[in-house]
């Protein structure tokens, strides 16, 4: 991969890297004042083809904070698909960003990524159930699409989960508003402020109920692909 660039599956996630190794004071041979300039323009400049680089809908991201379904976006070329998946992946490049512009003392830019850090609640549907083979988990909030104006859309939060139709989010244009894993994987994708993803899903009691639910209901959570690591840790 070395001198070509692969699809992008998400976020412009080499800011989590950059800002890992910033953090951990990695600075022989590195120019951070370059390296900053990098994931701020992943931040504020969208490419041509964002399916190679960067990120895509930054227009949208920046007006309405988040990813519409329904995006319109004729700044740039890539497939309309993940908007739930790529919703929660750039606000937590967006808290990396946080972390870098604190450390270099860019106060302003700082307060502006830590309040985009935030935007995956715009994609949190308090209201959403769930039901697996008829009967209700009773579990209520789950990431979901969500169109231009405003409203909900729906995707069955065990879409794309062993359970139902698993391969059908992969990278294609065919593919569903979440990247090769379902809605009850992606709502537990708040690595920023996992405090705030605690309250929006009902406390502590509740939360580990429904953390072990996923791990523990048969189909439901899938080990072998790198979106189920986080859950696990």
């Amino acid at each position: 991969m070395t001198f070509c660039k692969g699809f992008t599956q998400g976020g412009s996630n080499a800011d989590v890297v950059l800002t890992d190794s910033y953090l951990k004071n990695i600075t022989e041979g590195v120019d951070w004042v370059t390296g900053y300039e990098a994931v701020l323009s992943d931040a504020e400049d969208e490419p041509l083809d964002w399916s190679l680089e960067g990120r895509g809908g930054l227009t949208s991201w920046k007006n309405l904070h988040y990813i519409p379904t329904d995006d319109f976006d004729p700044y740039g070329v890539g497939p309309f698909t993940r908007s739930i998946s790529r919703t929660v992946e750039y606000a937590y490049n967006d808290f990396c960003l946080h972390e870098m512009a604190k450390g270099m003392n860019k106060a302003a830019d700082a307060e502006k990524y830590i309040e985009r850090s935030g935007y995956w609640k715009n994609m949190y549907n308090p209201e959403q159930t769930s039901y697996i083979n008829g009967e209700n988990t009773n579990f209520t909030g789950f990431m979901q699409p969500r169109y231009l104006n405003g409203t909900w859309g729906y995707q069955d939060p065990t879409l794309c989960s062993p359970l139902y139709n698993f391969t059908s989010c992969y990278l294609t244009p065919t593919g569903h508003e979440t990247y090769e894993g379902s809605s009850w994987l992606y709502t537990f994708f708040v690595p920023q402020d996992m405090a705030a993803l605690v309250v929006a899903l009902g406390g502590p009691k509740a939360f580990i109920e429904r953390l072990t639910f996923l791990h523990s209901y048969p189909g439901l959570f899938y080990l072998g692909d790198e979106q189920s690591f986080l859950p696990v840790f």
